[in-house]
């Protein structure tokens, strides 16, 4: 609440010297500044009755280009408090004044526009967004939230105009986002019409080249057409754009290989990929996989023995314990749970931007709302004091 209390005496104080100007006006006296009912507003905030103190400045604030700037923050602060049905009046009640400017009609429109969106009218706010887009001049602020609106809504292909809109005369980089975009509406037509898919992830990858999700998409089409070759060239390409998210191509490349029967290619390139990677635990425990397909238990535990003393890894010693025999009736077990539990607790993916972290795959992080940010991660040993807490 204490925001509340520096933005009402401002309310107050421009109210009264409003007032003030047009009650000399009217009546050409210099000995009656004062409105009693100031008094009466800053004796409810004296009494830390915010509420009653906004009703009154509202009913005594005059809506001329003095005080345009108080009503919006009046307004401003309802919709924060959640009391959106009076922002809402407030901003109708600026609008409808013929005394306002072409700049504050349009800031008027953009606020009331924002407390539909907050309302959840959405059609509501894209009427009102639309309408400022006709102007000579259109708020940048309209285009953004006609954005806000149709990502909501899973309009992609009104989202993607939309973007492009914004990027002809802003400075922010926002072909990652398109690129994102591209692959919702993949997504969205992937069951109705696959044929027009591909077309789509080429602008997909025009947007943005490093996109990896494209990248995916693309592969998956291969292999659901039995192309595996085409498939394995795709997802190599992740390498070169961005190899945080090798993780997520090693499962695809396992199934195209094994279609291919060359698993021997696909160990080579592993180890080619730890030369450089030595730290990347998913494409160490993938190489023991492999190991464990070719040439048996022991020879992947092997492996693991050599490896986990230079590079140790919560996922290296679970898969390790569940490779070798269970014939130590306590230790073993004993251990094997707690892996299991660090495991199961450690998150997969984390958010570069915000630092959300959760188990499953966003390309849309839910916690900062940017796209493409979050990626795979390993679970190191520096992890195991946190993984270890109770669970809240």
């Amino acid at each position: 609440m204490e925001w509340l209390f520096f933005l009402l005496p401002i309310a107050a104080i421009s109210g009264w010297l409003a007032a003030r100007s047009h009650y000399k006006k009217l009546n050409n006296q210099q000995n009656s500044p004062f409105s009693p009912e100031y008094f009466k507003g800053l004796n409810y905030l004296l009494n830390e009755q915010p509420d009653k103190a906004i009703d009154v400045f509202i009913r005594l604030l005059e809506v001329n280009s003095e005080t345009v700037e108080t009503h919006l923050a009046l307004a401003n602060l309802f919709r924060r408090r959640g009391e959106t049905d009076r922002a809402i009046r407030i901003h109708q009640n600026l609008i409808a004044r013929p005394s306002l400017t072409p700049q504050q009609r349009d800031q008027a429109l953009v606020e009331l526009g924002l407390d539909y969106m907050n309302a959840g009218v959405l059609d509501r706010a894209e009427h009102l967004f639309l309408e400022l887009l006709t102007k000579p001049s259109p708020p940048p602020e309209a285009y953004q939230q006609l954005l806000r609106i149709y990502q909501q809504e899973k309009n992609w292909l009104q989202a993607i105009e939309m973007a492009k809109k914004i990027q002809s005369f802003s400075q922010e980089i926002i072909g990652p986002t398109i690129a994102q975009f591209y692959c919702e509406l993949v997504e969205q037509q992937l069951a109705s019409s696959p044929d027009s898919v591909l077309d789509l992830l080429k602008q997909a990858n025009k947007h943005d080249q490093n996109c990896v999700r494209a990248t995916l998409l693309e592969a998956n089409l291969y292999m659901s057409a039995g192309k595996f070759r085409k498939a394995i060239k795709t997802l190599l390409r992740i390498e070169q754009q961005d190899n945080h998210y090798i993780p997520e191509a090693l499962p695809k490349l396992l199934e195209c290989y094994q279609q291919m029967n060359d698993l021997s290619a696909f160990n080579t390139w592993l180890e080619s990929l730890l030369t450089i990677h030595s730290n990347m635990t998913s494409a160490r425990l993938m190489l023991t996989h492999v190991i464990h397909l070719q040439h048996g238990s022991q020879a992947a535990q092997d492996y693991l023995h050599q490896q986990l003393p230079k590079h140790p890894s919560v996922e290296g010693l679970h898969t390790l314990i569940s490779l070798g025999e269970q014939s130590n009736p306590i230790l073993i077990p004993l251990v094997k749970g707690i892996t299991n539990t660090m495991v199961r607790r450690g998150s997969r993916y984390s958010c570069q931007h915000c630092g959300f972290a959760g188990k499953t795959m966003h390309w849309h992080c839910p916690s900062c709302k940017k796209w493409g940010t979050v990626r795979p991660t390993e679970i190191h040993l520096s992890a195991l004091e946190s993984l270890l807490e109770p669970s809240k």
